[in-house]
């Protein structure tokens, strides 16, 4: 490998590992009036080829919920019970049903939807991207009006053949950025704000093509051993479409036993709420 991509490589790996060590959720204040205190996130609907991906940006939305000030299901209970009483395994199967109902059937006030349109890593020498977008709602369930919407796209792009290189790259994001036309036929998609809209974390060109090539496949091997395929995209992707995230009214505004009801026994108290 090459001096440059040997050097380059190492500072993503060293950028890597301390944001990973550093990394931390502030708090915030319970807003009291908020009226949903109980949030189940649903499966989310995945218009990409990568499982995993959509798991480990639910995964992560879950975790932000702690600092909150939200009581919420664990996802392995918002799954049986859709599985076992609505037969609804995939996000994509929601579009069977509405907020209302799913209230009722996971005995929550509110339900997170998310929509995960890129979980991308292209590698072409030329032209290198990796790219994560998707967008998020929160819905309440006694009325079923959608109470916060947000969503982003992250990119980091690497250039490889100088000028020229770079030249098409600039082309083909300017051509990709207009592709969103496929998405629009998503069922509840279309009130999600932020999703044309992409901020880049990276960029940068190699004068040589194969430089960029063995950067961009290098980053991929080691991020994929370690776990964390994407992650600086979608960390700043999730960040980015939180932004204005409401905070939960906290225990203190509901009476303790609101949650002993038949029903809603499957909600339980997350450490740290």
């Amino acid at each position: 490998m090459r001096v440059f991509a040997k050097r380059a490589l190492l500072f993503f790996v060293l950028v890597l590992f301390l944001a990973s060590c550093t990394a931390h959720l502030p708090r915030y204040a319970p807003d009291f009036s908020n009226p949903v205190y109980t949030v189940a996130v649903l499966p989310f609907y995945n218009a990409t080829n990568d499982v995993g991906g959509a798991m480990g940006l639910r995964e992560e939305f879950q975790k932000r919920l702690q600092h909150r000030h939200y009581k919420f299901m664990t996802l392995k209970e918002v799954d049986e019970i859709l599985l076992n009483r609505m037969g609804i395994t995939l996000g994509d199967q929601l579009e069977m049903t509405d907020a209302i109902e799913l209230g009722k059937t996971l005995g929550v006030d509110g339900v997170v939807y998310g929509y995960v349109l890129n979980f991308d890593d292209v590698t072409t020498g030329v032209y290198n991207v990796k790219k994560v977008r998707a967008g998020f709602k929160l819905v309440d369930t006694k009325t079923g009006q959608t109470v916060w919407t947000g969503g982003r796209g992250v990119k980091t792009v690497i250039a490889g053949g100088g000028k020229a290189g770079v030249g098409i790259s600039v082309l083909k994001e300017a051509m990709d950025d207009d592709k969103f036309e496929p998405f629009g036929a998503i069922k509840g998609i279309e009130e999600i704000q932020g999703l044309k809209d992409w901020h880049i974390i990276r960029a940068g060109a190699t004068k040589k093509i194969e430089d960029a090539a063995m950067l961009a496949l290098g980053e991929k091997l080691i991020t994929k051993a370690l776990g964390v395929h994407l992650w600086l995209e979608s960390n700043t992707m999730m960040d980015l479409a939180m932004k204005g995230f409401p905070s939960g009214p906290g225990a203190a505004s509901h009476e303790p036993e609101s949650l002993s009801k038949e029903g809603n026994g499957a909600i339980k108290q997350s450490p740290g709420n």
